[in-house]
């Protein structure tokens, strides 16, 4: 996995250029991203830098929503190619002739989308976790959706943020591996501002999957108005970490020293990690990119492997074995 890691710009430099001419042709009011577990959080990362022009959609279940636009573009996102959920929606959106764009590595997915003639976005990365993957599934669909009309061209800073992670990759290891030491036999909550809040919920995600261990997340300053009052009789042991941007709302800087000291009187530790990068895209990366190396530290403090998902595929026979 350090590999994988120390080479995550490099995915966003193949993607551009493997789908530099994927494009959808058509008139559309919105967009419905249908996806599950990573093969989702390109969507999510779409809605957090606000980059289409209609409204975006991620669904994350069987068949397609009963309410979104009249006319939608649906992407039918799966690393895999063979997640059950997706593939419903995509034989949803072909039932109701409507237009699809396929995010796929390859799996059924790929062979529908060829069968159909519909566009597809290659994710370049067979073999490997969805997770995991998350620069080139994210790169190619904003490609797709700037070629056509539904979302501003970020190629530039697509490539300016491939430079930023090469060139931060090996340093991060070192804080990031301290603050993995500090999480051992803890239950992290990462929280992060509305506008980073992505970074804090894929930070989460990589934990439970990396470290295989538990984890939550929140965003300031929604956070100030529920969540916190828990802390006050936390029934697990709980370390916070507050993903910090020079960027951030005054107001949120404020309430994020505020909220420190709260938790550190009740007795719950925070660690701050100072987020660096100038634009949001360079920022949600770091954090992505600091994620990694901190769950996949723990997940070696934990002795386990951070690659596999054994609980998700033992479900996955378990739930075929009732299937009809």
């Amino acid at each position: 996995m350090k590999n994988i890691i120390l080479h995550q710009g490099d995915q966003i430099r193949r993607s551009l250029e493997i789908n530099k001419d994927v494009r959808v042709e058509g008139d559309f009011d919105s967009i419905l991203l249908a996806g599950m577990g990573g093969s989702g959080h390109p969507g999510d990362l779409l809605n957090a830098l606000h980059l289409t022009n209609v409204p975006l959609t991620v669904h994350r279940s069987y068949d397609l929503p009963r309410i979104f636009g009249k006319n939608p573009l649906t992407i039918v996102s799966s690393y895999s190619g063979n997640t059950e959920e997706a593939l419903s929606a995509y034989e949803d959106a072909k039932k109701e002739h409507k237009k699809i764009l396929a995010n796929t590595s390859g799996g059924k997915l790929l062979e529908w989308a060829k069968q159909d003639n519909v566009p597809i976005t290659l994710i370049d990365y067979p073999g490997m976790q969805p997770r995991h993957t998350l620069f080139a599934s994210f790169t190619g669909l904003a490609c797709a959706l700037a070629n056509s009309g539904l979302a501003r061209d970020i190629s530039a800073d697509l490539l300016k943020t491939a430079d930023l992670i090469d060139s931060v990759a090996a340093e991060t290891e070192v804080p990031a591996k301290a603050l993995a030491d500090a999480l051992v036999k803890k239950t992290p909550v990462f929280y992060a501002s509305d506008a980073l809040a992505f970074g804090a919920k894929n930070t989460k995600i990589q934990t439970n999957e990396n470290s295989k261990t538990a984890a939550f997340w929140n965003e300031f300053p929604e956070l100030n108005h529920n969540e916190m009052v828990g802390m006050t009789n936390p029934q697990a042991t709980f370390h916070a970490v507050f993903f910090t941007s020079e960027t951030d709302h005054k107001q949120i800087k404020l309430r994020m020293q505020v909220t420190k000291a709260m938790y550190e009187a009740w007795g719950v530790p925070v660690t701050e990690v100072p987020v660096l990068g100038s634009s949001t895209l360079e920022q949600l990366s770091y954090i992505v990119l600091f994620g990694l190396w901190t769950t996949y530290h723990l997940a070696l403090n934990y002795n386990v492997d951070p690659i596999p998902v054994k609980g998700v595929e033992d479900f996955k026979k378990n739930l075929a074995e009732l299937t009809v």
